[in-house]
């Protein structure tokens, strides 16, 4: 349909414009950081930091890129009036919008598949170009509620750290799960529920072994376990739950609930990435929703940021219950549900239309 192409036409132009405005921002920032916060300039460094930082600030920024991109289109499009003259022929709201929709799933999806394939390594790679070349970056204070992977040979292991004091190395709420890297088969999992971590040690005072090739569990009292690891190492070269891949985080929240581990930071984790990623949708739906019922844009805004507002919230609660309030994810799922609903009821009033 020639309208389709001249609306995704339009449409794109003014979001490639917004996008690149945005990422010189970002570029900007990264430049200014670099000039200033890091303690080794040399090219090489420079160039890993910007090709690593741009992909992640257009992502993490697409919240506001596209949500003016939707408010400068949509005024052209009111201003216009073309969706009167669209509408007088009998073609909905729905099928009017279906340009940017089809637009925003595309955002969605390729969203999606950034956080299986390339976002994760990309936020891994700026933790450890940071961490080394960045100033004051010692390691110091306590580590709660961290979570991190280390590779090694044809073992995979997945470590949690609940409370841990640098200062005196004292260590609560510990977990190691190693598995085999090709198939992610469980080799052997061990809790510390109390313990002090000294080097490459750990001296558990209460805890439990549970070694998957023997079948058998061990109550572990007053031991010293040899982890391989120094608490140095942990934030220094050890990869975060934010560095890992949606499938991978899928295998943790189904081997976790099999032995016992606290699945709910990894199920935050996963609805919390699914969600942004499908932000995009909810934006234009929202947006689209907001324009045909309203038209003016004196009206469209408030009720536009106090949804973006919303939306972030909603976004965020996953992630954020679990690993810092300590709450069941849940309790994230009602608001979730409730956006849900409410999307899908602006999709059929768009289908239905608006009086004028």
């Amino acid at each position: 349909m020639l309208l389709d192409r001249y609306l995704l036409s339009r449409f794109l132009g003014i979001f490639l414009n917004v996008s690149f405005v945005s990422v010189l921002l970002v570029s900007l920032y990264a430049l200014l950081d670099f000039l200033v916060g890091f303690k080794e300039k040399r090219t090489d460094v420079a160039l890993s930091y910007f090709l690593n930082i741009l992909p992640l600030g257009f992502y993490y920024i697409s919240f506001i890129t596209l949500s003016i991109s939707l408010i400068l289109f949509l005024r052209k499009v009111f201003e216009k009036k073309m969706e009167l003259t669209v509408q007088s022929f009998g073609i909905s709201p729905l099928r009017f919008s279906l340009p940017v929709l089809l637009f925003s799933v595309f955002l969605s999806s390729t969203f999606l598949l950034g956080n299986e394939y390339a976002f994760p390594k990309l936020l891994g790679n700026l933790w450890f170009i940071e961490k080394n070349y960045k100033k004051k970056q010692e390691v110091k204070g306590f580590i709660k509620n961290f979570w991190f992977i280390k590779k090694e040979n044809e073992v995979k292991t997945y470590y949690h750290v609940g409370n841990l004091n640098l200062s005196d190395g004292s260590l609560f709420n510990f977990y190691t799960m190693k598995v085999e890297r090709k198939n992610l088969n469980p080799l052997e999992v061990l809790k510390v529920f109390s313990g002090v971590w000294k080097d490459k040690e750990i001296f558990i005072r209460s805890g439990e072994i549970y070694d998957f090739e023997k079948g058998k569990r061990e109550k572990v009292f007053n031991k010293t376990f040899k982890l391989g690891l120094s608490i140095k190492e942990v934030e220094l070269f050890s990869e975060k739950i934010d560095f890992l891949s949606l499938s991978e985080i899928f295998f943790l929240m189904q081997k976790s609930k099999k032995v016992g581990l606290n699945v709910d930071v990894y199920t935050g984790e996963l609805f919390y990435r699914v969600m942004f990623s499908l932000s995009p949708v909810f934006i234009s739906i929202f947006s689209l929703y907001l324009f045909f019922k309203h038209k003016v844009l004196s009206q469209v805004i408030p009720r536009f940021l106090v949804f973006i507002v919303i939306l972030w919230l909603v976004i965020l609660s996953p992630k954020i219950l679990p690993q810092k309030a300590n709450q069941p994810v849940l309790y994230s799922l009602i608001p979730i549900f409730l956006l849900i609903l409410y999307s899908l009821k602006g999709v059929y009033d768009l289908r239905k239309g608006f009086r004028v």
